[in-house]
């Protein structure tokens, strides 16, 4: 673990928590964001480099939670709550209020704690819209689009959309074909 920071902007008076750790140039709005962070892991949160978390992202996490966000990400408003592990990858947009938890509390829970393998994954380019709620078991694959406020517990192939409660693939997001 390292020294706890304080972020000079802050205006909560507490630093962020020893096992968070952040890459160059990333943004953190206030260490509040940590306050329900109780993550005993050495690493129990790692953002890469010139990410942001906004005003009203939330990490609550359990004793065995733990969070890896890539480089270039933005997460405004999120809450995530998790006991287990989440991966958002790089250039990942994670939208208002979008709640990305994997049960409904983050209590020690011998069936879902721990354990090396992801409950949630974020892939790369992809883009969570507004209130999306993103479950266990939620795997949204690279550059694929989850509409605003649908609810998700099952993989979204790459570049796929997903929208509706419950949420259904409803189109395709094409990648550019090279010029012939």
């Amino acid at each position: 673990m390292s020294r706890p920071c304080h972020l000079e902007h802050d205006w909560f008076p507490e630093p962020l928590p020893a096992n968070v750790v952040f890459g160059e140039g990333t943004w953190i709005y206030s260490s509040f964001a940590f306050l329900h962070c109780r993550s005993r892991l050495p690493c129990g949160v790692r953002i890469g480099s010139h990410s942001g978390v906004y005003h009203g992202s939330f990490f609550e996490l359990g004793p065995e939670g733990q969070v890896e966000i890539g480089d270039y990400c933005a997460l405004v408003g999120a809450i995530i709550r998790s006991n287990r592990r989440v991966v958002i990858r790089d250039y990942a947009f994670i939208a208002h209020e979008v709640v990305i938890a994997d049960s409904f509390c983050v209590a020690p829970d011998t069936e879902l704690a721990g354990g090396n393998e992801p409950s949630i994954v974020i892939g790369e380019n992809a883009w969570i819209g507004a209130r999306a709620v993103l479950l266990g078991g939620a795997d949204i694959g690279a550059g694929a689009i989850v509409g605003a406020a649908a609810v998700v517990n099952f993989r979204v192939p790459d570049y796929a959309i997903a929208a509706g409660n419950p949420a259904r693939i409803v189109g395709s997001v094409r990648r550019h074909a090279k010029d012939s």
